[in-house]
């Protein structure tokens, strides 16, 4: 009967992941709690998790690659690789090498965070389209996640689960590049082959891809303003750099051929359009305000209002809601302006605009926001018009030097990864890297509960015997065979991983698998690289994962161009990881 109960838990928990939008952390919290109340697991099995290696080796290395990105690290890579290159597939090379390089050692997405406003404008400064760099860019970020077990949020929960398995040699720092690597490699060669002809690249795109960062807004001249009778001409509104004044509404009459002469009156209404920089300096017009009225309150409010460009994260609870449902301004001190869904503005009013995920917002925010939501992950921070200062380009060096000490200390086995890993969290707070304040709101909370509480029901399945009868279910299904297992554990995961995130999909297939193993007393290793590749090759959705999603309304694109470039991508990684897998470790 007990072992009856455990499943049940277990499985509500993966249908509720699956049939609504909660937390994944929420859930596996909840399952966790359930299983104590109904004594199917030991208090100490159940919390075990939150004291193992593994989770102190991920909450420290969210510190570390803060670090790296408060100091600006990554700023002279990107000098680097922008240089001087005329040539398409060079270009690709020049981005997509180094970005799975650095990859590899450090989470992949505060890399692709920081390079995507670069590479945005080194293709406008060269007249290429985005829609050819920044997908690539998110891609191979991905597939340089795989090489070692630092380089994914993904890898370090599953490495943070076999630290505490008993049955199986262990996987070292560079072990999982024996798949990565070929993926990686032979994944670049058909991105820089391919991406091209895929995607296209024609005038037309080309062009299109120029107005991705381009908005509408509409001002109002104030009343007895300085504005109010001066010309348009007069009030230097004519020739403003990267801005357009299409048309002038002044009660029901439309002016769309503005000339210079026309005369401004209190109460009109100017339709511009234009660059995000360039907005943010026409909000800056004594004697216009912008048309929402809460916007121009906020700015008053505060006097220190800034434009912040955000894409709304795969777990942000807004996504399905209107703006007017989650009174958006109370929540986050912030008004939006505009929202632009694949690329195209959305001309609805506000107020009643559905958010989804992806969806990119022109915001007028206090700064304080950029700094609060930096390291959320309800948003991913694009671009702001006026960005925080980062840290002296002196402590560069520090940073450096702490992330190739830690990378060394671990990988040589001279210390436990996780010693190596505090080390270097402590190391870049003390040398003033980053502050106590950012290092903490670093810290993804999500990922660690997640780990946690996945780790107690694990145990819980374990004890209960519910793994025996799991693992007897599935050999019936699949056959004994341990490469027909792990083909199952590959593609369960992938599946997983376009349904939902790939952390969470890595959860779920490590507690079934894993529990699988042990009871048919396999190794688990080769089956855990297995779910590390298949969650983090995650190519075919927008949603899949964090990158992907940065660059979907960045780069215009549309959920059948992650289908097109995506599904050969991931037929390289199944061919190369099912191919290589069983032959580095023995799979019983």
């Amino acid at each position: 009967m007990a072992t009856y109960i455990t499943i049940s838990i277990v499985a509500g928990c993966f249908i509720t992941l699956f049939t609504t939008k909660k937390e994944p952390e929420l859930i596996f919290g909840g399952g966790l709690l359930l299983l104590l109340i109904f004594n199917q697991v030991s208090i100490e099995s159940a919390l075990s998790g939150f004291a193992s290696p593994g989770f102190f080796t991920v909450a420290c290395l969210y510190v570390v690659a803060a670090g790296i990105k408060e100091t600006g690290l990554l700023q002279p890579v990107l000098n680097q690789m922008l240089g001087n290159v005329r040539s398409y597939r060079r270009a690709h090379l020049n981005i997509t090498i180094p970005v799975s390089a650095l990859s590899s050692v450090m989470n992949n997405t505060p890399i692709v965070a920081a390079l995507l406003p670069g590479i945005s404008s080194w293709c406008r400064s060269n007249q290429w389209s985005k829609r050819g760099f920044l997908l690539p860019l998110s891609y191979a970020a991905i597939m340089g996640g795989t090489c070692t077990v630092i380089g994914s949020s993904t890898n370090l929960l599953i490495f943070g689960f076999l630290q505490q398995s008993s049955n199986s040699e262990k996987l070292g720092f560079f072990d999982l590049g024996l798949v990565g690597l070929p993926i990686t490699i032979f994944g670049i060669l058909f991105l820089v082959l391919f991406t091209k002809r895929i995607l296209g690249e024609d005038d037309s795109s080309r062009k299109q891809a120029e107005k991705t960062r381009e908005y509408t807004v509409e001002m109002i001249v104030a009343k007895n303003g300085p504005l109010e009778g001066k010309t348009i001409e007069q009030a230097n509104l004519r020739k403003l750099k990267g801005l357009y004044l299409i048309e002038i509404i002044r009660g029901d009459l439309i002016l769309a051929a503005v000339s210079p002469s026309t005369k401004l009156s209190g109460g009109d209404r100017l339709v511009f359009t234009g660059k995000v920089t360039s907005i943010s300096d026409l909000i800056n017009v004594e004697g216009l305000k912008v048309a929402e009225d809460q916007v121009f309150k906020l700015a008053n409010d505060t006097g220190k209002a800034t434009m912040v460009e955000v894409v709304v994260g795969a777990s942000n609870p807004l996504a399905g809601k209107t703006v007017k449902q989650v009174g958006f301004r109370k929540q986050y001190n912030a008004v939006i302006i505009a929202v632009l869904r694949e690329g195209e503005r959305i001309d609805k009013k506000i107020g009643d605009i559905r958010l989804e995920r992806g969806d990119t917002l022109l915001m007028l925010a206090r700064r304080s926001f950029i700094e609060q939501y930096r390291y959320s992950k309800d948003f991913l921070l694009v671009h702001a018009s006026h960005e925080l200062s980062i840290r002296p380009s002196s402590k560069r060096a520090y940073a450096f030097f702490f992330t190739v000490g830690f990378i060394i200390a671990a990988a040589s086995g001279l210390i436990p990864v996780v010693v190596a890993a505090m080390a270097a969290a402590l190391l870049m707070v003390l040398f003033g890297c980053i502050s106590l304040e950012l290092a903490k709101k670093s810290i993804d909370l999500q990922v660690l509960l997640t780990i946690g509480s996945a780790y107690g029901i694990g145990a819980a399945m374990t004890e209960g015997g519910s793994a025996q009868l799991i693992a007897q279910a599935l050999v019936n299904t699949v056959g004994s065979s341990p490469f027909g297992l792990l083909v199952a554990t590959y593609f369960l995961t992938v599946i997983l991983t376009e349904l939902i995130t790939n952390n969470a999909a890595a959860v779920l297939s490590y507690s079934l698998i894993s529990s699988v193993v042990i009871a048919l007393g396999y190794n688990i290793v080769p089956y855990a690289v297995a779910i590390m590749i298949a969650a983090s090759a995650s190519f075919i959705s927008p949603l899949g994962y964090q990158t992907n999603l940065m660059v979907y309304s960045a780069g215009r694109y549309q959920f059948k161009d992650y289908i097109k470039l995506g599904i050969p991508l991931s037929i390289i990684s199944a061919l190369i990881s099912l191919g290589l897998i069983p032959v580095i470790w023995e799979l019983s």
